[in-house]
């Protein structure tokens, strides 16, 4: 009984203090093995893009690389988008924690608003939403699959990518749970996002939801995190490289952008393997554990 409750501890022993995320040993074993990712490692993979991950831009070696007899994936723009005169660059950009997606799930949207609104998520060209969907509005660390929504501004629309909908066969009701948690946050945030209803705000509708058909599929129960980090990732070099910038200033602008788009998503099915999956899963126990070595261990 002892050593067990000694080896418990030891999970709950902390060791990373990442500027608002803390994790614990047992948060980054999660990482080591075929385990479901929570919300402390998505949290903390969403700050890192946030604050260093994606500063400087996306470099050729941090872009998807394909398997053998695929085609690679393109590193520059269409012309079309290089003509923007807009440079992108991370100000454009708004990832949003678990934590912070669910209390917006289960919010209406005046309070919804007003809990983003120190954000400026109005201002943000993308506004990336890590969602889980638990349902028990008393069990914060609940939930069975994650899923990504992006606000990309230029088309007005929030796009959900889910690496097991619905439509592929799944009766755990799981992708059915993760639909109706991406419906919910766009009741509330659709205001937030657009500035609709509020006195000087945008002109712009609310935004609609899309259900991004060429999200690759997950080949197991447990990668559905991982799929959606390489996809947070993903979009934000999609937006930093020029792609669908274009946007807002008439429907031949909108419609441009979100054809633009529309091409990286369909590429994903190009990089997006199980193999880029392990790979990513390593890759961000590796930045951990860089970041240990460097000395952000908590004292203990």
């Amino acid at each position: 009984m002892m050593w067990k409750t000694q080896r418990k501890r030891a999970g709950e022993l902390k060791v990373l203090d990442y500027h608002d995320v803390l994790l614990r040993e047992q948060d980054i074993s999660l990482l080591e093995g075929p385990h479901w990712l929570n919300d402390q490692v998505v949290a903390f993979f969403f700050e890192y893009l946030s604050r260093e991950g994606l500063h400087g831009g996306p470099r050729e070696d941090d872009l998807p690389t394909p398997t053998p007899g695929q085609s690679p994936v393109p590193i520059s723009a269409p012309a079309a988008t290089m003509q923007q005169p807009r440079r992108c660059t991370t100000d454009d950009i708004l990832l949003l924690p678990p934590a912070t997606s669910f209390l917006l799930i289960h919010s209406p949207p005046e309070m919804a608003t007003e809990l983003l609104a120190p954000l400026k998520p109005d201002l943000k060209a993308l506004v990336l939403f890590a969602v889980n969907d638990n349902s028990e509005v008393d069990v914060a660390a609940g939930g069975s699959h994650w899923t990504l929504l992006v606000y990309h501004r230029p088309s007005n629309t929030l796009r959900h990518y889910d690496s097991s909908p619905a439509s592929q066969g799944n009766r755990s009701g799981r992708s059915s749970g993760s639909a109706h948690a991406a419906g919910r946050l766009l009741q509330a945030v659709g205001p937030a996002l657009t500035g609709v209803g509020r006195e000087g705000g945008h002109v712009n509708s609310l935004p609609s939801l899309v259900e991004v058909p060429y999200m690759p599929r997950q080949t197991n129960c447990y990668d559905c995190g991982v799929y959606m980090l390489a996809v947070a990732k993903a979009v934000c070099q999609w937006w930093l490289r020029g792609a669908g910038v274009a946007g807002a200033e008439g429907v031949e602008d909108v419609a441009k952008a979100e054809a633009e788009w529309d091409v990286q998503e369909r590429e994903m099915r190009g990089w997006l393997t199980p193999a880029y999956v392990e790979g990513l899963r390593s890759e961000v126990l590796e930045i951990i554990r860089a970041k240990v070595a460097r000395g952000s261990v908590m004292e203990l």
